[in-house]
């Protein structure tokens, strides 16, 4: 009852929150604690029963999976992130953050901050605030690297932690920020192994348990921003992977490509666009499986919007800096920011 009552209202002053109007919108929400914790009490997926964090509603916060292992995650986490700090308006502070919650080797937090270090824009570095949660030194599956290293993570330690942090982040802000942006990277593919531990309940007498990256999030009901894969061969783990997160309840806004070497030898393939023609396939699946189960909704959510389903431009070859590819895309993710800002707040 209390959500038909205040939902509509509620929305409007988000989306009054987010278009610059802050000083006005932040008191009013500040000042109506009974709109607030009824707003809170609802998850962030539609209202179902959940375990997710509650948080303002001007805190917008996604999930980031990707296909695979290096389909282009933490340039697409950087991008979003780009986007949002760059946002403020009339003088409202605008803060994005950048989650890494399982970090095997090397640091996706670092590739973050040093593709956001641009002053040309006049952004300062505190608006971009990285946090990777738990770390090892081997570049190898999380479930292995932590028996290796003997540093057992559990899901129930991941998910309190990121919970917390999620909190933090809202508490900090809560009354300073016309808007948030939360952007939580995944490691590996939807599938892959989160950390193991002999406090996951899937533990055997030969080894730690662990859950895949999709169950271990699951609870917290986050919406996703998905990865496809934009190489040759990328179709299938794609479409895969999508439904495994559906299967398990993951509302997916939409789903970025990056266009992709051929992988062949012959000069023939080169003017083949291969991300192009993955993005494609995609809609076509979509439009496919929506015929088959019209009442589906999460078919039917991605065809609604032009910019939900998205394939950006090659990535320059290594060494090449990415200032220039970020640059010359930032009408892309400008246009990503904003659809996943709507799809925030109508939900």
């Amino acid at each position: 009852h209390c959500y038909h009552i205040t939902f509509k209202v509620v929305s409007q002053l988000v989306a009054l929150m987010r278009i610059g109007q802050c000083r006005l919108s932040r008191q009013v929400i500040s000042r109506t604690g009974s709109i607030y914790k009824c707003f809170s009490d609802i998850s962030s997926s539609g209202g179902k029963s959940s375990s997710s964090v509650h948080l303002h509603p001007h805190h917008r916060v996604h999930l980031l999976f990707g296909a695979n292992t290096d389909v282009g995650k933490s340039v697409i986490s950087s991008g979003l992130v780009r986007a949002a700090a760059s946002t403020g308006r009339d003088g409202c502070h605008s803060p994005a953050n950048y989650i890494k919650p399982l970090q095997c080797g090397g640091s996706d937090e670092s590739f973050v901050l040093l593709n956001n270090d641009d002053q040309q824009k006049g952004r300062r570095m505190n608006d971009i605030r990285c946090r990777t949660l738990f770390s090892w030194k081997t570049p190898a599956s999380p479930h292995l690297v932590s028996r290796w290293e003997n540093v057992p993570v559990s899901d129930e330690e991941v998910v309190s932690k990121l919970s917390t942090v999620l909190q933090d982040i809202d508490n900090t802000n809560n009354l300073e920020a016309a808007s948030i942006t939360t952007v939580i990277e995944t490691a590996g593919g939807v599938l892959s192994p989160s950390s193991s531990s002999p406090l996951n309940k899937t533990t055997t007498a030969d080894h730690w348990g662990w859950s895949t990256q999709a169950d271990l999030y699951a609870p917290l009901r986050i919406p996703v921003v998905f990865m496809g894969d934009g190489k040759l061969g990328g179709i299938s783990v794609t479409l895969s992977s999508l439904e495994a997160l559906w299967t398990r309840g993951y509302r997916i806004d939409a789903v970025v490509f990056i266009e992709g070497e051929s992988g062949g030898d012959s000069d023939e393939y080169d003017s083949i666009q291969f991300g192009k023609g993955n993005a494609e396939a995609l809609r076509e699946y979509l439009t496919m499986r929506h015929q088959i189960e019209p009442n589906k909704e999460v078919y039917d959510d991605l065809l609604r919007d032009d910019d939900a389903i998205v394939c950006l431009p090659p990535l320059p070859p290594m060494p090449i800096p990415l200032d220039e590819w970020y640059r010359s895309n930032e009408g892309s993710f400008l246009r990503l920011h904003q659809l996943l800002d709507q799809k925030w707040i109508v939900k």
